[in-house]
């Protein structure tokens, strides 16, 4: 009967396929309240819908039918993926995703996802057929951009370089900072966060940039006063903290452009705990304040890794740049974290979402391209 409401028929393979991907061992067992049959995909009581868009056959709602997906980013990467399972029955009437297919998740009929089925897989024994779009933003990492700007801000060099590729700009901080910056063969998305990454370094602030439904975003990373509060026995589920040497940088070495030793920085503490872990840096023809500035960053971001990963109850507003506050005894994780990576999971009827907190806010930095003499 559930077969026959949903997918037109209600044959032994299409219930019994049904009954595999909920979970029902016996199918001719499953009762009126039985609710695994078809699942909902409920967040915060608002239902989620996953719609498939075919250029020749149009768009169908396939939330019903997928088994599982996830929707997740990271501060490294401009864009963000939706990963799936669909029930697969070959030459049935269920909607397979194709190469070239456009998939759009949406919550409360708001867009949180449109982009492009550009990977899937099956077995040959399989029922179920995996499949991952990316949205508009993979764009910007697939394409090479060839620029030289002159007195060009961060903001104008990434309005040029999306406009090149249709990609729309949905939020740009001003910054108003000129920059000479050559780019030749370069991935858009390099030339983007290093625009910014010369942002940051020129007035201090850190950015984050991501992609979303409305075209790129760029923006402030700051500590909103809106962060949702983590706490165990309440929607934080657990919580493993990891503290990483491998790529401490404790020691900044200065030299001029004939490779002549010029000075020093470093963290002694960090060095006597750790051993000397030293990096290089010419001082260019802009000066010595600009190399002192090259090494300070270097250091700030080779100091001692503490990065956090809690999984809790689904949230939306949990994304990639954004912040949050963490009260969790046992660990002793107390105060406000920075998300660097995040991963939503929709799967038998549960929402929950795992994010890598950092206690330091350290943007995606990038350092394409070379100065215009």
């Amino acid at each position: 009967m559930i077969c026959r409401r949903y997918y037109g028929k209600s044959s032994a393979k299409y219930y019994n396929a049904l009954a595999k991907y909920n979970g029902i061992k016996n199918p001719h067992l499953s009762r009126c309240d039985n609710t695994g049959s078809v699942r909902d995909g409920f967040a915060g009581g608002i239902r989620m819908m996953i719609y498939l868009t075919k250029s020749k056959s149009g768009t169908r709602d396939i939330t019903d039918i997928l088994t599982y997906w996830t929707w997740s980013g990271d501060k490294s990467t401009i864009s963000r993926q939706l990963t799936g399972e669909v029930a697969y029955i070959e030459n049935s009437q269920l909607p397979v995703p194709e190469i070239g297919d456009l998939v759009t998740m949406t919550d409360g009929g708001e867009k949180k996802f449109v982009g492009i089925v550009l990977q899937r897989s099956l077995g040959s024994e399989d029922s179920t057929m995996a499949f991952t779009a990316f949205d508009y933003g993979y764009y910007l990492q697939r394409n090479d951009g060839t620029y030289k700007f002159t007195c060009a801000t961060p903001e104008e060099m990434t309005r040029l370089a999306c406009a090149d590729r249709g990609i729309p700009i949905a939020q740009m901080p001003h910054t108003g900072i000129p920059l000479r910056r050559k780019f030749t063969g370069v991935k858009l998305n390099q030339l983007i966060t290093t625009a910014w990454t010369l942002a940051s370094e020129k007035n201090g602030k850190v950015y984050a940039i991501r992609y979303t439904p409305a075209g790129l975003l760029v923006k402030e990373r700051t500590v909103s006063t809106s962060s949702l509060v983590l706490k165990a026995a309440s929607n934080l589920m657990n919580a493993t903290t990891k503290e990483d040497a491998t790529q401490m940088v404790n020691s900044v070495a200065i030299y001029d452009q004939n490779g002549n030793f010029l000075r020093r920085m470093g963290d002694s503490e960090a060095q006597k705990l750790c051993g000397v872990m030293e990096q290089h840096v010419t001082q260019g023809n802009d000066g010595a304040a600009r190399a002192d500035a090259s090494a300070k960053k270097i250091l700030a971001d080779g100091k001692l890794q503490k990065t956090v990963t809690v999984n809790v109850l689904g949230d939306m507003s949990l994304l990639t740049g954004e912040t949050v506050v963490v009260r969790e005894g046992k660990t002793g994780l107390t105060g406000i974290f920075w998300i660097d990576a995040d991963v939503h999971t929709w799967k038998n009827k549960n929402y929950y979402t795992k994010l890598t907190l950092n206690c330091r806010n350290v943007m995606a930095t990038a350092d394409a391209g070379s100065e215009v003499k």
